[in-house]
């Protein structure tokens, strides 16, 4: 888990940076044909301006994703570390419990011989 954060947040700046172009390229093939390129230009940057820049949503979903995935990770490393934990009280347990039966047995054999 802790080699997929990294791999998630550049894959998040390569989508951001993918969508922007994209979303900026269809802006421009949106515009009118009888426009030029200057006031498609232009038309594109006042959209872009008053709607933030194209593929800012994207980004914050894909940082979400990171955060979350990041919080699992480390929960999923806690949740490892607390079974390792109980795993190993539960094999003390069962040695003292198997330690303790071989004795009475022993004590039992030695009475009755």
């Amino acid at each position: 888990m802790h080699t997929l954060t990294p791999r998630l947040a550049a894959a998040a700046v390569h989508a951001a940076c993918h969508a922007a172009t994209c979303h900026a390229a269809a802006y421009h093939t949106s515009a009118d044909h009888a426009m030029t390129f200057h006031a498609a230009g232009a038309m594109t940057a006042a959209a872009m301006t008053a709607a933030g820049a194209p593929g800012m949503g994207a980004l914050v979903v894909i940082g979400v994703i990171i955060v979350v995935t990041a919080a699992l990770a480390k929960a999923a490393r806690s949740m490892v570390a607390l079974l390792s934990e109980l795993l190993r009280v539960a094999t003390a347990v069962t040695s003292v419990l198997l330690t303790t039966v071989v004795a009475i047995v022993l004590g039992i054999a030695f009475f009755v011989h």
